[in-house]
């Protein structure tokens, strides 16, 4: 799965990607409270995590418009998360 990556700023709730925003492929893993990301499999097994989405906090799960596959933002209290 991909996260929109949008740099020197926090993920907003803004519907248009900018042209320094890029999709950046992850490896997610689902847990109890949380989806973690990692940059592949590997780093998962070394434990290197690359960010951490608290699903405790969520507010809203909402469809994002994207050209291919499925788009969705995650809102949790303090971000907005599109994958």
């Amino acid at each position: 799965m991909s996260i929109l990556d949008e740099p020197g700023e926090p993920p907003s709730p803004s519907l248009t990607t900018t042209s320094t925003s890029q999709w950046k492929k992850h490896w997610f893993v689902l847990t109890d409270s949380s989806l973690k990301y990692y940059r592949d499999s590997t780093a998962e097994e070394a434990d290197e995590l690359d960010g951490e989405i608290d699903l405790r906090s969520c507010t809203d799960v909402t469809e994002y418009a994207v050209q291919r596959n499925y788009g969705f933002q995650i809102h949790t209290k303090d971000a907005v998360y599109t994958l």
